[in-house]
């Protein structure tokens, strides 16, 4: 009943946007491909057609064209200049997407004919805001690799799960407190297509064991410009009993139960899915380690292979070499380690239908008493991949230390491969999908109208310099005002109080916006509450803080952080000058990142991997203030930003979660220290125009030397060059010097103490 109930949900929806007028027909497919996410042209098409309702619809196409007045489509439909933009975005896209467009840089680089593909595993991807099935950065990083993927040619299908619920939605109490509310997800209303059989109608339905019983499995797709992404569903009543349903309810929801299933069905069941639907990958990328039961699958086929059957060794070891595995985290909380018991109940069948013991399978994901009793799925994806990769510099250093045990072994060890290092790429972000308009206009006229086809070549970047100061500085104080206001209407409280009540277009705006997790220390600016407190009550040198941020549901810490800082705000110390966003999501770090002065991060060192956050502020014209950690370690030099604490490439010996909390009080004195007597010193300083001549100069530099860098078209070329393709021959063709990347250049030394 169910089914058909969706179906029919499924046939109103495509009998709503059938009903288009004739003249705008291809409005239609222009909504189901998330190119418009990054296509000013076709975003802009959306947002005149109904800009309140694409406002309030999360900035959806599928929804805003369901619920638009018929009469307003008629009006739209009669205007040949709007017809003609729609018919240039529809063959715009077509074009774009093309099997036979033959520019692109893998179709430059490589042979269409080698037949690659690369299948991208990940538990979360952040495309957009109304997709709502990621929490962070690790799902943001994931959609930028596939519009990059896209954009460059790469061929690459993404694996997911659809979360009926998603992520949480955050509200706050009047003390402070978060709560979580979890809106559906209701597939008809968003562009995702249900995956059907071959030449049916009919969804596709999959089964996956999990020991005694089967979890049905359809799946939706999602375009992402090019690229596929198979997203897994559970929820089927008919076929599945409630708690089957819900196995992809919530993403990072239920308990250690409901993980370890959601990671069979990622890996299990996303490499039956594409066997399935006939994708033949050469290369497995696991996006962290909740993908790596593909593993598993993948040895069983090779086992079961009714031609030529492998044995387990030689399964293992042939499944090893198309694997790529990235590693984001150093902090034990992002890792899942699951105990004997847990790995008994829901692969106990494995075991038994391959022909091994439970203590062999339990081997594989485990590696010495460093590293715990139980399986850990990082150990496992690291010790059955052909490469491995941490996610900056900084991070390839701490990983190797980390990981120490498992590569000593796996470079010694039968049947693996003898030459395994963890590698970096460096993160990076998909630059189209985070600058302003008002920027992006800005770069059209001075950088070129193909600027975006050139974001790792430094000489496209140079040309900022040519920008007129009054020029640049006008654009970054429109983007500021906008924030301003919306900063003061999110903070508005209904009892009367307004944390806001004093922010000014005129103050140094300092952004800050993560994950609530204690290391990345959000509440550090209030060890010194008097200072704070002075430097808020400040009339010549007015500063105000805007803040944003999720704790997850169980971290308790982390919402008390949140409450001492929306506590503060409220408070007299406050001055009306500190905001807290509640619901940070993709539209809300959008609108920070293009519209504050300064963006802060201070995450205790070195738990902080990579982070992408301050990435996205640098094309829009916002500098970083940061402690040296991540990716910041390789960025920061003195005329692009600023450094927190001590400027040194020494990292601690022992990584553990709860680093001492010593360094705490110091860095907070540094932050206070460079804040006053330099980001505010320089911001203040105004010429006879006005003009903070000083603070311009610093954010061309940082836009000319770290825009070509800390981009996912460099990103990805990296991980093409050094982990996808590193065995295939690329074609004879000139390489530019940002084609290099950031990996390629020459390595820094790193002491431990």
């Amino acid at each position: 009943m169910q089914l058909e109930e969706e179906q029919m949900s499924n046939s109103v929806m495509v009998s709503n946007l059938s009903s288009l007028p004739s003249e705008i027909q291809e409005l239609e497919a222009l909504s189901k491909n998330f190119y418009w996410v990054w296509n000013r042209s076709t975003r802009k098409i959306f947002e005149e057609i109904d800009f309140k309702l694409w406002e309030t619809t999360g900035h959806n196409p599928v929804i805003l064209l369901q619920k638009v007045p018929r009469a307003r489509l008629e009006d739209l439909a009669r205007s040949s200049e709007f017809t003609s933009r729609v018919n240039k975005a529809y063959a715009n896209l077509a074009e774009y997407g093309s099997k036979g467009f033959l520019n692109t840089w893998y179709q430059r680089n490589y042979s269409p004919s080698s037949e690659q593909l690369v299948a991208y595993f990940s538990a979360e991807f952040g495309i957009t805001e109304c997709l709502k099935i990621y929490s962070g950065g690790l799902g943001i990083l994931a959609g930028d690799h596939l519009k990059s993927a896209s954009d460059l040619g790469i061929p690459l299908v993404g694996v997911g799960l659809f979360y009926r619920n998603g992520y949480f939605s955050q509200h706050m109490t009047s003390d402070g407190w978060q709560i979580e509310n979890y809106p559906e997800n209701i597939p008809h209303e968003l562009p995702l297509e249900l995956v059907t059989k071959p030449d049916s109608k009919d969804p596709l339905i999959i089964s996956v064991p999990i020991n005694a019983r089967q979890i049905r499995i359809r799946a939706w797709r999602a375009e992402v410009g090019r690229v596929p992404l198979l997203l897994i569903d559970s929820n089927l009543p008919d076929l599945n009993s409630r708690e089957d349903c819900d196995v992809t309810s919530q993403l990072y929801g239920g308990d250690i139960h409901t993980r370890i299933q959601q990671e069979i069905l990622l890996g299990m069941g996303g490499a039956k899915l594409l066997e399935v639907l006939g994708f033949s990958p050469t290369i497995y990328h696991m996006n962290e380690g909740h993908a790596a039961f593909v593993i598993l699958e993948r040895i069983r086929r090779l086992i079961e292979d009714p031609s030529n059957p492998a044995s387990f060794d030689e399964a293992k070891s042939r499944v090893s070499q198309a694997n790529v595995f990235t590693t984001h985290t150093p902090v034990s909380a992002g890792i899942d380690v699951f105990d004997k018991s847990l790995i008994e109940k829901y692969l106990g069948w494995y075991c038994a239908r391959i022909g091994i013991n439970l203590d062999t399978l339990m081997e594989m994901g485990h590696d010495g008493p460093s590293h715990g009793a139980g399986f850990n799925m990082a150990v496992f994806a690291l010790k059955y991949s052909n490469k491995a990769n941490a996610v900056s510099r900084l991070h390839r250093a701490v990983a190797t230390k980390l990981w120490k045990d498992v590569l000593d072994k796996k470079q010694s060890g039968p049947n693996n491969l003898s030459d395994l290092e963890i590698q970096h790429v460096t993160n990076g972000i998909h630059t189209p999908s985070w600058i302003s308009d008002s920027f992006a206009d800005l770069y059209d006229q001075y950088l070129g109208k193909n600027w975006m086809d050139s974001m790792d070549d430094p000489a496209a970047w140079a040309k900022v310099e040519g920008i007129p100061d009054e020029l640049i500085w006008r654009t970054h104080c429109v983007e500021k005002s906008m924030l301003i206001e919306y900063a003061f209407d999110r903070a508005t409280r209904k009892d009367g109080n307004s944390e806001g009540r004093n922010l000014s277009r005129d103050a140094l705006t300092v952004g800050f916006g993560r994950r609530f997790a204690t290391y990345k220390r959000a509440s550090l600016l209030l060890q010194k509450r008097e200072d704070l407190a002075r430097l808020l009550g400040s009339n010549s040198r007015p500063i105000q803080f805007i803040f944003a941020g999720k704790a997850h549901p169980r971290d308790h810490e982390g919402k008390k952080i949140i409450q001492e800082i929306i506590n503060f705000a409220e408070s007299d110390e406050g001055n009306g000058r500190i905001v807290f966003l509640p619901d940070y999501d993709i539209s809300t770090a959008r609108r920070l990142l293009q519209g504050v002065d300064v963006w802060l991060n201070n995450p205790r060192k070195p738990l902080e991997a990579c982070g992408t956050s301050g990435m996205k502020a640098i094309s829009n014209g916002v500098l970083n203030f940061s402690v040296l950690d991540g990716w910041w370690d390789e960025a920061y030099t003195p005329e692009t930003g600023w450094a927190i604490g001590e400027v040194s490439t020494k990292i601690p010996r022992h990584v553990v979660d709860r680093l001492s909390e010593s360094n705490d009080k110091s860095d907070a004195e540094s932050l206070y220290n460079v804040l006053e007597n330099q980001v505010m010193t320089e911001f203040f300083d105004r010429n006879e125009n006005g003009l903070p001549t000083k603070w311009i100069t610093r954010m061309k530099r940082s836009i000319v030397k770290d825009s070509v860098r800390f981009n996912t078209r460099r990103m990805v070329i990296e991980y093409a060059r050094l982990l996808y393709f590193d065995k295939l021959s690329p074609r004879p063709v000139a390489q530019t010097t940002g084609e290099l990347g950031s990996s390629l250049l020459d390595e820094a030394a790193f002491d431990w103490n």
